[in-house]
């Protein structure tokens, strides 16, 4: 790469049509090159990305075993039309069922996590025949058109001009709550609205959650409440669908968030890390939901590309290879440990919370979030922020980040927070 930083956000900016979320900010990080848990600016500069590049980064970039499955594939077969079977998706698909929840023995691909969530509400109203779908406040089920129906905030609608298809309920926050259970109360709620004939809520073919909020701001459920959502579900006859789109994949420390609450779902979306840094997403589920279709209900040109198929599977074989979900839950206990100690009683720091390597720094308002977010890059690390109200600090590095690099980045936020 030749060009200077201002020289490519220029030309970008030049042809690139209004509405991408590449200048959010003004001045967006151009990205030159990466490598294991750090990316390259075009001048050279080197950024600790405590991030993952929005949590897709899960063994790493440029993995080298990841690199090569995909030069190799490279060399024999690119692309593969989803009419047409291929070995490498076959090794795929084994792949996946291998770590995939015991119940869970069937595989759709998607393209996106946007894709298998639009795919799996599809499937639940096949199955069930309904047409409702039930999930929570602060979700975030992806932008396309399909699936933005589903998420929490409305803003993401609002220059599409769609409404929410879907019936929204409290997530069971248990730091931003009214309420002295929140899980109780949102099962009871979800209770009253799944068997009382006069709620005015309409069966629902299913309920999207997912076990950890992501972009919701990193915001576990109390103990119970999925199991108590997996009871309510079996008794109503609704599919319960999870998204560990971005929760899963070893990033909780387990090798799926549900797994926390020993809960599996009907059906399950997945993506993010389980491509390698390729575009790959995966709906799993139990064999009678999986039948339910004929042949040629779900095709798209790029759905069983061969590259991206290699790359899952290199990084599932990594993954697994490695021993990166007992590192996640490992080094992920330590970061929490010491930012709870090193921010208590923090005036800028409301909540530090997560499981595994996905943490969250909830701040005092959206403001001051920014600020710091800006400020730890300015010293060479990068943070994701998220939350309602965009207050949230989330933290979400490569499963594969070294012990002393996670440390300065630490280090480097809780300099910041201690000076804001």
């Amino acid at each position: 790469m030749t060009g200077s930083s201002q020289s490519v956000r220029d030309r970008i900016r030049a042809v690139e049509g209004t509405g991408m979320r590449t200048f959010w900010e003004p001045e967006p990080l151009v990205w030159a090159r990466t490598e294991g848990s750090h990316v390259w600016d075009a001048e050279g500069r080197s950024y600790l990305d405590l991030y993952a590049g929005f949590a897709v980064a899960n063994v790493g970039y440029c993995h080298p075993r990841v690199t090569e499955a995909i030069q190799r594939q490279a060399e024999v077969m690119t692309h593969c039309p989803s009419a047409a079977p291929s070995e490498v998706r076959a090794e795929l698909y084994e792949r996946i069922a291998a770590i995939a929840p015991p119940s869970l023995d069937r595989v759709l691909l998607a393209v996106t996590g946007a894709m298998a969530n639009e795919t799996a509400v599809q499937l639940a109203r096949a199955v069930t025949g309904r047409r409702n779908v039930i999930t929570f406040a602060g979700t975030y089920p992806g932008r396309t058109v399909g699936a933005v129906r589903y998420a929490g905030k409305h803003a993401y609608r609002e220059q599409f001009g769609i409404a929410a298809d879907a019936h929204f309920v409290p997530f069971p926050d248990p730091f931003r709550t009214p309420w002295d259970d929140p899980g109780g109360t949102v099962l009871s709620l979800l209770e009253q609205a799944l068997t009382d004939p006069a709620s005015g809520v309409e069966p629902p073919a299913c309920v999207l959650i997912e076990p950890i909020q992501g972009n919701g701001g990193v915001v576990i459920p109390p103990e119970g409440f999925l199991p108590g959502l997996r009871e309510l579900c079996d008794r109503t006859g609704t599919v319960l669908v999870f998204d560990e789109i971005q929760c899963g994949f070893g990033r909780s420390g387990r090798m799926w968030a549900s797994d926390h609450d020993d809960v599996a779902p009907d059906l399950m979306t997945v993506g993010k890390g389980i491509g390698g840094g390729l575009a790959l997403a995966a709906v799993l589920g139990r064999s009678e939901l999986m039948t339910t279709w004929e042949p040629d209900a779900v095709t798209s040109t790029f759905l069983a590309n061969a590259l991206n198929a290699a790359a899952g599977c290199a990084a599932i074989d990594v993954l697994r290879d490695e021993g990166l979900v007992d590192r996640s839950a490992q080094l992920g206990a330590r970061a929490l440990e010491r930012l709870r100690g090193e921010l208590a009683g923090s005036p800028a720091v409301d909540d530090v919370r997560g499981r595994g390597l996905f943490l969250g720094i909830e701040m005092a308002d959206a403001e001051l979030a920014g600020q710091v977010q800006r400020a730890v890059r300015e010293r060479g690390v990068l943070v994701g922020r998220g939350g309602r109200y965009g207050n949230v600090l989330i933290l979400a590095p490569p499963l594969v980040i070294e012990e002393k690099s996670l440390d300065a980045g630490l280090e480097a936020i809780c300099e910041v927070l201690a000076t804001s």
